[in-house]
């Protein structure tokens, strides 16, 4: 009997050894990482990228129970404390020694290189329980689009190389609802492309194309939509270099209904309608370039119950409505400047027969009016702008004029151009200066979080004629933000030309809302040719 007891005795003793042996971390505590913040090499502000880097590598390193990821507020505390600068780049010692303070098992560096399109992560994870040399990941890509696959596949490397971790890149990305599907003439990026590296352009299964509702032997400048007498019904106003074009939907199309002849010197340039002065008829607001296209002499028109009538002319500002979709619309002014991107931008309001700023605007250098417009992007509270800037690019910044995005592609393009004053050394020469279209929010899928819409006219050669801008075609984009950048979820087909404006608004009277373009075409005989033809087209939106 004392036998058996003693065999099962060390029987269990053998167990409970041999238990030790086969699961060792049974009872061990979580490894601790800290990732600092990434220093980012670039010539444009990626605050933005900076921190959605850490949320990212958070998410694809932690592992409950195996791996903690230490939160964001506590790392920059001991950056803080270790007066450590998030601009460049930490050394092995600096960050072994924050990782240190903060009780870490393995603190990750490294910076993101950015240059051009090209896209770089280089990083180094020191092991603090050990004394040997860091684990180095490089990763890089040619377009900026791939940060989140790159992300994946760096994440992926330290997962495995560090905690012998093998997790299949597709896990990472967060399971999305159903997106939206593209409107009938609309291409869609299908789900999923902003984690693609790119916009892929698929044509939606059962799409209609487009209306074409007018076309027309000259060039339409500009155009804008809305209930000009009050009576219910949509009109569309047209313009040339001078002159207005106000239609009425008649059947499939666009019927003259009046025109407008303003001086010749004009050289209009963009078109908004809205009632701001509040006597119950929306005003149009003109800007117009002189004809030598280096001043303003913009002016406001208005229907009085019986005709239309000039409210101001010769004013210097060019204007802009915005509207939001929980606010009313407010009229931007900027005040002329030493070319479109430069004067001050003010709120405007009816003072009497006429105009008056009422409130500055702040916003970044290279910023025009006619390119902007206000909604939420990185969140659903965020109160923010949208611009395309002087050199194309996409741009997102705070109500307080601080930039929290800038794309890499370029959107926008006119053929409308500003002369800047003659060159001492060369009388002949003046520099041009490009206007870019208008930019909006619209809610696209009925989630109460609009998209952003933005004409793309693309030139030929990719712009590498010179200073005069000739486009083979154009689109418009459909952004939303996801994420880390604003990034193409649809677009509109190819049209030959550019896309000189576009308008939404319910011109069939069927209770839908419309898509409304105005497309310019040139001679197709030679590309340097003058445009002499336009067209004003119309998608469905629902």
């Amino acid at each position: 009997m004392r036998f058996r007891r003693l065999a099962a005795s060390v029987g269990c003793i053998v167990f409970i050894f041999m238990l030790g042996i086969i699961c060792p971390a049974a009872g061990a505590a979580p490894k601790t990482v800290a990732i600092l913040p990434f220093a980012m090499n670039s010539p444009q502000d990626l605050t933005f990228l900076q921190n959605g880097l850490f949320s990212m590598l958070s998410s694809r390193l932690s592992d409950p129970g195996n791996v903690d990821v230490l939160d964001r507020a506590t790392v920059d505390a001991a950056m803080a404390r270790a007066s450590a600068d998030t601009a460049t780049a930490l050394t092995q010692d600096r960050a072994r020694a924050i990782g240190e303070q903060l009780g870490a098992d393995y603190v990750l560096f490294g910076s993101l290189t950015h240059f051009g399109e090209s896209v770089s992560l280089d990083a180094a994870m020191v092991d603090l329980t050990e004394d040997k040399p860091a684990l180095t990941f490089f990763e890089q890509s040619n377009n900026m689009g791939d940060v989140i696959p790159l992300v994946n596949t760096f994440a992926g490397d330290i997962n495995q190389k560090v905690f012998n971790r093998s997790i299949a890149n597709e896990l990472y990305v967060q399971p999305t609802p159903e997106g939206p599907q593209a409107p009938g003439g609309f291409q869609g990026s299908g789900q999923g492309a902003a984690y693609q590296g790119g916009f892929v352009n698929r044509q939606q299964p059962g799409a209609r194309g487009f209306a074409t509702h007018l076309k027309f032997e000259g060039v339409i400048t500009a155009m804008a939509a809305g209930d000009l007498n009050k009576d219910g019904t949509i009109q569309v106003v047209a313009a040339t270099d001078d002159t207005l074009m106000i239609h009425r939907m008649s059947g499939n199309q666009l019927v003259l209904e009046k025109q407008l002849e303003y001086a010749s010197t004009n050289r209009i340039v963009s078109l908004d309608i809205a009632d701001i002065n509040g006597n119950g008829f929306p005003e149009i607001f003109v800007s117009s370039l002189t004809i030598h296209r280096d001043g303003l002499q913009s002016f406001v028109v208005e229907y009085n119950g019986s005709d239309y009538v000039t409210l101001v002319d010769n004013q210097s500002y060019y204007y802009r409505v915005i509207q939001t979709q929980d606010t009313d619309p407010t009229l931007l002014g900027q005040y002329t400047g030493n070319s479109p991107f430069d004067g001050r931008i003010s709120i405007m309001q009816a003072e009497g027969a006429s105009y008056a700023r009422q409130k500055q605007m702040r916003f970044p250098r290279n910023t025009s009016v006619l390119s902007l417009a206000k909604g939420p992007v990185t969140s659903d509270t965020a109160d923010e702008y949208v611009m395309i800037n002087q050199f194309g690019r996409l741009v997102v910044t705070s109500d307080s004029g601080a930039i929290e995005w800038e794309s890499t592609q370029k959107y926008g393009g006119t053929a409308h151009v500003w002369l800047m004053p003659r060159n001492d050394t060369d009388a002949s020469y003046r520099k041009r200066i490009y206007i870019h279209p208008r930019i909006c929010f619209y809610d696209m899928n009925e989630d109460d979080k609009p998209e952003i819409l933005a004409v793309q006219n693309n030139e030929f050669g990719g712009g590498s004629m010179g200073r005069y801008k000739r486009f083979k075609n154009g689109t418009i984009q459909v952004l939303s933000w996801n994420g880390i950048a604003l990034a193409p979820i649809f677009s509109t087909s190819d049209l030959q030309g550019w896309i000189s404006d576009f308008a939404i608004a319910d011109i069939t009277g069927d209770g839908k809302e419309e898509l409304i373009v105005s497309v310019v075409t040139q001679n197709k005989l030679a590309i340097l040719a003058k445009d002499k033809a336009s067209s004003i087209i119309s998608y469905e939106l629902k």
